[in-house]
């Protein structure tokens, strides 16, 4: 009895945290402003939440605030890096960094052509969106594995049963 106490205290100590309302938060730098969204693990945007840009010293830079849809912009003071940290009131909590912008070298030939820089990021805004909220989607494959693990679970608790029986 001792070993099965034993067994599900380690069980229930290696448990992670529940995703049913994890609140994610994606964060680009373009230019001189930084954007975002910030929405819940199955894809809800969550709106209307404050928050803080924090420095590195954890020192609030400034204060944010989500739209409707869950987009937020800001302008940063400086090229300093920051963390973003949004709270909601239930107490989900998401933080991202964005690091310090890099350092303008003045170019030494002149060119005609766009901003390279500015056009990729552009571009790859919504492809990076869409990685991440395809990341954050509860597959079938998810529902099957916490099911075998149920099964399992319960086969491992009558296999202990059964050996018990045959003891006694």
């Amino acid at each position: 009895m001792r070993h099965i106490l034993c067994a599900l205290c380690l069980l229930l100590a290696c448990t992670g945290p529940a995703l049913a309302h994890k609140l994610k938060l994606f964060v680009t730098s373009e230019g001189g402003q930084v954007s975002g969204s910030l929405y819940f693990a199955g894809g809800g945007k969550a709106g209307q939440l404050d928050g803080h840009v924090l420095d590195a010293a954890g020192q609030v830079v400034a204060q944010l605030r989500t739209g409707d849809d869950g987009s937020f912009s800001f302008t940063p003071p400086d090229g300093a890096a920051y963390r973003i940290r949004f709270e909601s009131a239930d107490g989900h909590m998401a933080e991202a960094g964005i690091g310090a912008a890099p350092t303008v070298i003045p170019p030494t030939i002149t060119s005609t052509a766009p901003d390279l820089d500015a056009a990729l990021a552009s571009q790859l805004r919504p492809l990076r969106e869409q990685i991440d909220a395809l990341e954050n989607r509860t597959r079938l494959s998810d529902i099957i594995g916490g099911i075998g693990i149920i099964f399992g679970l319960f086969g491992c608790y009558a296999w202990i049963a059964a050996r018990r029986k045959e003891r006694t």
